[in-house]
């Protein structure tokens, strides 16, 4: 129940992310629609919070990633994949 708790919550916490990205350009995904992507092949995601924030709970499969200090190498070498970047955001 833990895991699911954490999981429901780090979806949530990607919403207002995901809302200012449409803003700008970029797709925009719903919770369930995130959920259900991780049991697609090709799909990365990508949590943008805090190192302690990301140890406490964050989307399964989901790998820490700096927002501003990585290079390319740390994003998967296939164009066509899916990624999804979430962070959470208190403003």
């Amino acid at each position: 129940m833990k895991t699911l708790s954490a999981v429901l919550l780090a979806i949530f916490v990607a919403v207002p992310l995901v809302a200012r990205a449409a803003d700008t350009g970029f797709g925009s995904l719903t919770p369930q629609e995130v959920f259900a992507k991780l049991k697609q092949k090709n799909v990365y995601v990508f949590d943008n919070n805090d190192p302690d924030v990301y140890k406490d709970a964050h989307v399964p499969g989901a790998k820490w990633l700096h927002p501003s200090e990585y290079d390319a190498k740390a994003l998967p070498a296939d164009k066509s994949a899916t990624l999804v970047f979430y962070c959470h955001n208190e403003h």
